[in-house]
């Protein structure tokens, strides 16, 4: 993404990307919730998953310009990125072998997504307005209401996606710290090759044997992380964490999706009115960034002129797009 976009053309992209990266995270955690299902240990899906990935990256380094695409001169951050981050797939996959996909969900963006923009306020004094607050808000009441979460929420596997999100709100923060320079493709490398190095430890004790259909799946499982984490570092690279953070409640769109398809679980009357109320705040949010891009194109320029005589003046100038 080209960092030099007018800010709301960049945030407009942004929001694809997060929407895009949600969707494929959102399939990937129903293929999770399948192997945590047949009792395979988290630490193993997470290994396998995370150096098929390394090796997938491996393959195409030379198209986005071979081991030079890895050199980095951060690489302390991109340890406390992997360090801190390692947390939220690791919690959030653990609570799915007891919680059901929607309450995973809801108690995963209960604190995580306020955490995050928070703190993208306080550490990057990323300005979130009452708009960005508030749709904030709006969505996470539309999360509760479409969630409705029943009494096993509350039982102690809960704390799992609380940690989770807690995790994936310092991951977010660490990826903006990390800044645009740096790159997607750098970024999920890294990340994806802490968290394949950080599972294989447990494997001498967790390891079982999976059939050539579970690995097959594990490798779908794979490509869907692999895409989505490119999506959303793309997205959190160059776009303020507070005007991205609502849309990243569509996730339970998905997971009620998923839970119908996949598990036979019929969408209550809840949850469509939850998922009127989180698309709602999206669009919301993309209506008021496309009005601050148009403002971009007809910006104020001042009129240069060479004669003393003439006192140079503000004129707006409606700017064209590039052919």
């Amino acid at each position: 993404m080209n960092s030099e976009l007018p800010a709301g053309n960049r945030n407009l992209a942004g929001i694809g990307y997060i929407l895009l990266g949600v969707g494929f995270l959102a399939t990937m955690d129903s293929v999770a919730k399948a192997l945590v299902g047949a009792e395979y240990s988290v630490m193993q899906i997470l290994a396998i998953r995370g150096w098929i990935i390394v090796c997938a990256m491996l393959l195409v380094l030379p198209k986005v310009g071979g081991f030079a695409a890895l050199k980095t001169k951060q690489p302390l951050k991109h340890l406390f990125r992997v360090s801190i981050g390692f947390g939220a797939p690791y919690f959030f996959f653990s609570s799915l072998g007891v919680l059901g996909l929607a309450d995973a969900t809801v108690v995963f963006f209960g604190g995580g997504t306020f955490l995050m923009t928070a703190l993208s306020a306080l550490l990057f004094k990323e300005r979130v307005g009452p708009h960005r607050w508030g749709a904030v808000a709006v969505g996470f009441v539309g999360v509760v209401i479409a969630a409705q979460p029943t009494s096993g929420v509350f039982q102690i596997e809960a704390l799992y996606p609380i940690a989770s999100g807690a995790c994936y709100a310092g991951m977010v923060l660490a990826t903006r710290w990390l800044g645009p320079a740096e790159g997607a493709f750098r970024s999920v490398f890294f990340f994806n090759l802490g968290v394949a190095c950080f599972a294989s430890l447990a494997l001498p004790s967790v390891f079982r044997e999976m059939p050539v259909d579970d690995m097959i799946t594990i490798l779908v499982m794979a490509s869907l992380a692999v895409t989505g984490h490119f999506c959303i570092t793309r997205a959190f690279l160059t776009t303020p964490v507070g005007l991205l953070a609502p849309f990243e409640f569509t996730a339970l769109i998905w997971a009620a999706g998923f839970g119908y398809f996949i598990w036979s679980d019929i969408p209550a009357t809840n949850v469509l009115i939850g998922a009127v109320i989180i698309v709602s705040s999206g669009i919301y949010l993309i209506h008021r960034e496309a009005l601050a891009a148009r403002r971009q194109k007809i910006a104020p320029e001042t009129l240069i002129v060479t004669d003393p005589l003439v006192v140079a003046v503000p004129i707006a100038v409606e700017k064209t797009p590039e052919k």
